[in-house]
C-alpha cells in the first residue's frame, strides 16, 4: 500500500512575501468578530462547511478530530493518517496492527506528553492540520461570493488564521468571560446567496453534530454509554439520553467564578523564575524532588479549562474533546501562551531527557533532544518528521499573534520588552491593584512607545492607571504591612515596594479514580451539593487530573502511568480572593500573621468526579494539598516598574496539617 502524507505546513505564504518578514495574525476571535467582519464570515462559513465533510475522509472535520486522541493514545478511528505512518515504518497492514494491537490498544503511543510535548502538541499538531484544511476552505468559499463581492471576501481569505479564545484576559466591553458568541444556538451571518443579508443559521460554534452518529463501528468503544448515543457535542449535558441537552449557562458561570484563578496561573508561569525552563512551564508532571514553587504549568491550566468547559461532555473527556468546536478555540490559546513563554525565554529552549516509557516511534529510554522526531508529523517535504528545532516558530507555519510580531521592532530587547508589557496589561491585574493602592506606575509600560503596544491586545481592557501616587522615601518595605495606607495626593515611588502571594499546591495521581476528577479549592462557607461546585461563589479554582480508565482506554502509556502512580500538580492562585477581601474590609491586612489564620479557618478542598459526584478526598491516596507563599516586588526602576518574583517559596503546613489529604509537615513538599 502506498504511503499518503499529509504534510504539515501552515497556510501558504503571502504572495508578494512582505519585505519586513511579517505573517498574517491569529486573532482572539472576539476581536476577529468584531473588527475584521469579512474574515469572520469566512470563519463561520468554513467551520458550518467543514463539519459538514464526509466523515469518513482523513481530512474531515471529524477526521482530525478523531486523529488527535488518537495520537494521545485514544481508543478509536484507526485512520488512514495513521496507517500512512505504520506504512513508511514497514507495516504491511492494518489487519496485523490489529491483531497485535487488540483493536489498536497499542501498548505505546506516539504522544510524549511529559517529555517534549508542547512542541509536539501545539507547533505541529492536528490544530494546524486542521488550519491547512479550513484555510483551503475558507478559499473555495470566498471565491463563492457574488462578483460585487468576491475580490473583497478573496482579499480577507488570503490573511485568514484560526482564532483563540483567551480565556486568561478580561473580555472586551460588553462580553462574558467564556465568549457569548460560543455559547449561543444559532448565529446570523451574510452567505453567499443572502444578497448580502445577515440569516439565521446553526452555530457551528456551538455544537458538532455526528451525522451519522457512529460511522464505522467500533469508533467509540472506550466511551461511556451516553457519548454512543449523544447526537451532537454537548457541555454540561443534562443527561445521559439521547435528548440530552447543553447546559451553556453553566459554562459561563463557571468561568466567571474562576476566571481569577486562571488569569493569575498564566501571569505566574509566565513571570515567576521557576518557570524559565522549558519542562517547568510545559507539563505538570509531579516528583519528590520537585520544589514548592513548580507546582504550576500550562498543562495544568489547559486541563482545568478543558473540566469547566464541558462539564460531563466531551469536552470533559481526553479521548473525545477535539470534537467539540471549542477543542480548537482552547488548543489555539495554549499555542499562544507557548509562543509568549518563548519570545520572554528564547535561550530556554533546551530539551534533553530520557523518553521513560517511549513512544511507537521511539524506544523506552532514548534521550530526547530538540531534535527528536515529532512523529507522525511529517514537513513540507512529507518524507521527515518534523522535530522541535525545525517546529519552535510558529512564523514556519505562515503566523504570528498579536503579541509576537517581531517584525516590528529593531532589538531583540526591545522585542521581549513589549512582549512583558502585553502580558502585564492582559494577566497582571493582581499586581496592577497593589500598585494602584500603594500609589505606584508600572514605568515600563508608561515608557513603551505606543507604537509598539498598539494592536499587541486589540478588544482587550486596558490597565488601570495608578492613582497618584505618594513621594514617600521607602526601600524594599514590605507592602502586607503598608497596603491601604498610601498618601493618594503623593508623587512616584522609586524604590520597590513588596508584596506576598498566597497559592494553593496541589499533587494527585492522574488515574487513580480511573477517569477525570476534580480538585475545588474554597474560601469560606459553600453550597453542600457538588453539583454546584463549578459555579459556587465560594469556589477560588479547580484542578483536573484529566485522567483515563486503564480498563478501557486504548493508551497503553495510561495503563503504564497508572500502574506506576504517576503524579502530577497544579496551583490555584489565592491571592486575587485575598485582595477582595481585603478591600471589602473583611482581612485584616496580607501579612501572615493575618492571613495564615484566615487561610486555616476559611480554606476548604473536595473531590468531584465529572458528573458532578463527591469523592471522599482521603480516600484518594497520594493527594495533597498544601500553602505556599512568595515574595513580589515591584515598583522599583531596576526592574523597570514591573513585579518581580522572588522564586523562594515558604510552605504553611499549619494551614492543611491534620486534615484530610493536607500537607504536614512529615510529608514530601
Amino acid at each position: 500500500m502506498a504511503a499518503v502524507n499529509y504534510p504539515v505546513t501552515g497556510p501558504p505564504k503571502l504572495s508578494p512575501a512582505p519585505a519586513d518578514g511579517s505573517v498574517p495574525l491569529r486573532l482572539e476571535i472576539r476581536d476577529l468578530q468584531r473588527n475584521h467582519p469579512d474574515q469572520w464570515t469566512l470563519y463561520i462559513l468554513g467551520i458550518q462547511a467543514f463539519q459538514q465533510l464526509d466523515e469518513k475522509t482523513d481530512l474531515s472535520y471529524y477526521g482530525i478530530a478523531g486523529m488527535l486522541p488518537l495520537l494521545l493514545a485514544g481508543p478509536y478511528l484507526l485512520c488512514k493518517v495513521f496507517m500512512d505512518v505504520l506504512t513508511d515504518l514497514g507495516v504491511a497492514s492494518r489487519a496485523i496492527i490489529l491483531e497485535a494491537g487488540k483493536d489498536i490498544a497499542l501498548t505505546v503511543p506516539f504522544s510524549l506528553h511529559h517529555g517534549i510535548v508542547h512542541t509536539w502538541h501545539c507547533s505541529s499538531n492536528p490544530a494546524n492540520r486542521r488550519q491547512q484544511a479550513l484555510y483551503a476552505i475558507v478559499q473555495k468559499i470566498a471565491s463563492s461570493f457574488p462578483a460585487a463581492t468576491k475580490a473583497r471576501y478573496q482579499d480577507a481569505a488570503l490573511t485568514f488564521r484560526i482564532p483563540y479564545w483567551d480565556w486568561a484576559a478580561d473580555p472586551p466591553s460588553g462580553d462574558k468571560y467564556f465568549p457569548t458568541v460560543v455559547g449561543q444556538p444559532s448565529i446570523s451571518i451574510v452567505t453567499p446567496t443572502s444578497d448580502g443579508k445577515p440569516v439565521l443559521i446553526a452555530n457551528p460554534l456551538y455544537s458538532f453534530k455526528f451525522n451519522p452518529l457512529n460511522p464505522l463501528k467500533g469508533d467509540f468503544p472506550s466511551a461511556p454509554k451516553q457519548e454512543n448515543r449523544w447526537p451532537t457535542t454537548l457541555r454540561y449535558p443534562t443527561s445521559g439520553s439521547a435528548s440530552a441537552k447543553s447546559q451553556e449557562q453553566q459554562v459561563f458561570d463557571a468561568m466567571a467564578s474562576q476566571f481569577d484563578s486562571y488569569q493569575n496561573n498564566i501571569y505566574l508561569i509566565m513571570r515567576d523564575p521557576n518557570y524559565k525552563r522549558f519542562d517547568a512551564f510545559s507539563n505538570h508532571q509531579w516528583a519528590p524532588n520537585n520544589a514548592p514553587g513548580t507546582y504550576g504549568s500550562i498543562e495544568d491550566v489547559h486541563n482545568s479549562i478543558h473540566s469547566e468547559t464541558g462539564g460531563g461532555g466531551q469536552m470533559g473527556d481526553p479521548d473525545y474533546a477535539a470534537f467539540d468546536p471549542l477543542f480548537w478555540l482552547h488548543h489555539v490559546n495554549v499555542d499562544r501562551q507557548f509562543a509568549i513563554w518563548q519570545a520572554l525565554n528564547p535561550t530556554s529552549y533546551a530539551i534533553d531527557k530520557p523518553s521513560g516509557d517511549g513512544t511507537f516511534s521511539i524506544q523506552s529510554g532514548t534521550q530526547e533532544t530538540s531534535k527528536t522526531p515529532l512523529a507522525p508529523f511529517n514537513d513540507a517535504t512529507g518524507k521527515t518528521f518534523w522535530n522541535s528545532d525545525g517546529a519552535r516558530y510558529t512564523t514556519t507555519f505562515n503566523y504570528a499573534y498579536p503579541e509576537t510580531q517581531q517584525w516590528k521592532f529593531p532589538t531583540q530587547q526591545q522585542y521581549q520588552n513589549s512582549v512583558l508589557a502585553a502580558v502585564q496589561k492582559l494577566y497582571g491585574a493582581t499586581s496592577n491593584q497593589f500598585m494602584s493602592l500603594m500609589g505606584v506606575n508600572t514605568t515600563a509600560l508608561a515608557a513603551a512607545p505606543q507604537a509598539q503596544l498598539q494592536g499587541l491586545v486589540a478588544g482587550q481592557k486596558p490597565l488601570q492607571q495608578a492613582a497618584q501616587p505618594a513621594e514617600l522615601s521607602r526601600g524594599g518595605e514590605d507592602f502586607e504591612a503598608q497596603i491601604g495606607k498610601a498618601d493618594p495626593s503623593s508623587k512616584n515611588i522609586s524604590a520597590p515596594i513588596k508584596y506576598r502571594e498566597y497559592i494553593a499546591n496541589i499533587r494527585a495521581p492522574k488515574h487513580i479514580l480511573h477517569q477525570t476528577y476534580r480538585v475545588r479549592i474554597f474560601l469560606g462557607d459553600f453550597n453542600s451539593d457538588p453539583t454546584t461546585w463549578a459555579t459556587e461563589q465560594a469556589t477560588v479554582g479547580t484542578f483536573s487530573s484529566f485522567g483515563k480508565d486503564p480498563q478501557t482506554t486504548g493508551c497503553g502509556k495510561c495503563i503504564k502511568d497508572e500502574a506506576r502512580e504517576l503524579m502530577i500538580s497544579g496551583t490555584i492562585p489565592l491571592t486575587p480572593i485575598l485582595l477582595k477581601l481585603y478591600k471589602a474590609g473583611d482581612l485584616g491586612s496580607l501579612e501572615k500573621e493575618n492571613v495564615i489564620p484566615y487561610l486555616t479557618k476559611n480554606l476548604h478542598w473536595r473531590v468531584t468526579l465529572a458528573d458532578g459526584t463527591e469523592i471522599d478526598r482521603g480516600n484518594v491516596r497520594g493527594l495533597k494539598v498544601s500553602v505556599v507563599s512568595t515574595v513580589v516586588e515591584c515598583g522599583g526602576q531596576a526592574h523597570g516598574g514591573l513585579p518581580s518574583y522572588s522564586g523562594v517559596y515558604e510552605v504553611h503546613t499549619e494551614v492543611t496539617g491534620g486534615r484530610p489529604a493536607g500537607l504536614a509537615d512529615e510529608d514530601d513538599v
